[in-house]
């Protein structure tokens, strides 16, 4: 399933399962706060994949079923490494071509759910659901009540100011596009502001390209290919695969001698050393 495909509103099902943790953090009763801690993990899990789908031009598609919050959350920093950080978005007319304009219009700010507040609480909100091991309840562990309402009244205060953005999932950038090499799949990568040089693959065939900015507006894809000889020693022709080709029990007939050249993952065993082996401690012994 792609993209194209029907996807949830993760943002409303935030606001909902924000809404429901509230609810359960207005009771007075302790053992309402493990459904706080529920929905509140569910909620930063929406925010991170509604986040992903501003991102979906750039998400690699082997990586659609990754549900983990910090796993998404670290690839979209790969794409982008201002993914996880607020902005603010303004307008205004240029006076010139590239003149800043004396006046701009804000739109708003956006806060967004980041890498930290994912890495301090949304394991930590899991502690919270699972019963206590042996080893907990022989040593006496016990919940507090106290720190964990104040954890969950955190986490709600802040994914209120998240959803409350009057703007969100502004991504902006400059990219480069080309179409693959290999199958002809349009490849899109984001050129980092300061980086010169950065690596693409296409999402279709696996592909890898070294992309250089050559300024002017325009960037050069350097296909990221490989000489390997064939392995018959009489005739070492060279071919040049793609990188990702160049996995265990792939291969190629060479065009020159005939043969069939087989790439495999090996182990080579090598003899022990007779002398080593006699001494103290040794196998000898």
């Amino acid at each position: 399933m792609g993209w194209e495909a029907s996807v949830t509103d993760y943002r409303n099902d935030a606001r909902r399962e924000l809404a429901r943790a509230k609810d359960e953090l207005a009771s007075a009763d302790v053992e309402r706060l493990k459904y706080a801690a529920l929905e509140l993990r569910m909620a930063m899990e929406s925010l991170t994949y509604d986040r992903a789908l501003a991102y979906k031009a750039e998400f690699p598609p082997a990586e659609y079923e990754t549900w983990q919050p910090r796993k998404v959350m670290a690839i979209l920093l790969e794409i982008d490494p201002n993914a996880d950080k607020d902005s603010s978005l303004a307008f205004g007319i240029e006076p010139s071509l590239g003149v800043t304009p004396e006046v701009m219009e804000a739109l708003g700010t956006e806060i967004v759910l980041n890498m930290a507040t994912i890495k301090r609480h949304y394991d930590a909100l899991g502690s919270y659901l699972h019963v206590p091991t042996i080893k907990q309840r022989k040593a006496g562990a016990k919940i507090d009540a106290a720190k964990f309402r104040a954890r969950c009244d955190e986490i709600a205060a802040y994914l209120t100011e998240v959803l409350s953005s009057p703007v969100w999932n502004t991504t902006m950038g400059n990219f480069a596009t080309h179409d693959c090499m290999k199958c002809g799949h349009p490849i899109r990568k984001r050129m980092p502001h300061g980086q010169d040089v950065v690596d693409a693959k296409c999402f279709e065939c696996g592909a890898t390209y070294k992309v250089t900015d050559v300024g002017e507006g325009k960037v050069h894809f350097e296909p990221d290919q490989v000489e390997v000889k064939c392995a018959n020693p009489e005739c070492k022709t060279s071919v040049f695969p793609w990188r990702s080709e160049i996995v265990p029990n792939s291969g190629w007939k060479c065009e020159v001698c005939g043969g069939e050249n087989d790439i495999k993952l090996m182990i080579q065993h090598r003899p022990a050393d007779p002398v080593e082996a006699e001494k103290p401690g040794g196998d000898g012994e």
